[in-house]
């Protein structure tokens, strides 16, 4: 940060913004004092595992996401100019609104689509938006997601009818919580890890989420994190699996053999490359910063698309890149 310098967006120490008088750190690796210290969400590339500020503003479920996951007790503050907006990418997601001489966005993990558990994050007009890129490419196009949230529905009953078993193999926050909730009213079963977020996320879920070991049908749905957890399920039961995920990346040709699943679905909790065009449409800045993924890809899209001014935010060691702009000479 050079708090003596106008503003500069930075990528190092997660994303900096340096406005002059307050340094924002926005899910950076280790926390910072005196700056303001922002966590968009709890998965674990995005969580602080060092320094010594556990002051951090987020939302009241992500702080305690964060205190389970890392081991760390954070506490959650508020700071002038901040804003927290809903993400729609996992429970207590949000988008980060700061307001300080210029409207700066931080969208963090993102998803603008209408879900069965989650509202989805709305565009607000700012002047500088910096973006996530994970499916930034055009290939990328998702079905919508209450309608195949429907057919994995159908071909999970299907399978459970004729008593045969289905094993999702899938990240146990966030994507667990979402299939969990298609799924509702069938035979479900998690492994410890999944049950442990289910229980911050949903509290009480033991009478309608059982453990992997209290399964006794042929016709069991598992939720686990890993392919290991298939040693506690009923050896009787296991000699059936059909096994199965539900990711983004299931769009792409070969996905399914290549991860060894019978099925994969094109589930996501990331917008895809149209939703990521449409949000940058909607929200009007007059530049974009792509972090995460495809970001030379969408960068470039944004520019040729929509006519607003992108470019990556690529990590560097110290200071502001070479031929970055300051927030102060954008219109």
């Amino acid at each position: 940060m050079h708090r003596g310098s106008k503003p500069a967006v930075v990528r190092r120490n997660g994303i900096e913004l340096d406005t002059g008088d307050v340094p924002y750190l926005l899910d950076p690796a280790r926390t910072v004092e005196g700056a303001v210290n922002v966590i968009s969400h709890a998965h674990s590339d995005h969580l602080p595992r060092g320094g010594r500020e556990t002051r951090v503003v987020s939302t009241d479920k992500t702080i305690e996401l964060a205190s389970h996951r890392t081991g760390r007790r954070f506490t959650g503050i508020s700071a002038p100019g901040v804003s927290l907006l809903g993400a729609g990418h996992i429970p207590g997601s949000a988008m980060a609104l700061i307001e300080d001489g210029k409207r700066v966005l931080y969208t963090g993990d993102f998803c603008t689509r209408r879900k069965l558990y989650l509202e989805p994050a709305k565009p607000v007009r700012t002047d500088i938006l910096i973006t996530e890129a994970t499916y930034g490419r055009p290939e990328y196009v998702f079905p919508d997601a209450v309608e195949l949230s429907g057919v994995i529905r159908d071909w999970v009953s299907d399978a459970v009818s004729s008593s045969i078993p289905v094993f999702f193999v899938v990240y146990p926050l966030g994507k667990a919580q979402e299939i969990e909730t298609v799924l509702r009213g069938l035979p479900l079963f998690a492994d410890e890890d999944v049950q442990a977020h289910n229980r911050l996320v949903f509290g009480s879920c033991d009478d309608w989420i059982g453990s992997i070991q209290e399964a006794k049908d042929a016709g069991s749905v598992f939720i686990c994190s890993s392919r290991r957890s298939i040693a506690a399920v009923p050896g009787a039961i296991r000699r059936r699996l059909l096994f199965a995920t539900v990711s983004g990346w299931a769009v792409a040709p070969g996905f399914k053999n290549a991860g060894g699943f019978d099925e994969a679905f094109p589930l996501s909790d990331h917008c895809d490359y149209n939703d990521l065009i449409d949000f940058v449409r909607k929200c009007n800045p007059s530049h974009v910063y792509t972090v995460h993924g495809f970001t030379e890809s969408l960068a470039a899209s944004i520019a040729d698309e929509l006519g607003i001014e992108a470019e990556p935010l690529k990590r560097h060691a110290s200071g502001r890149k070479r031929g970055q702009r300051r927030i102060d000479t954008y219109p």
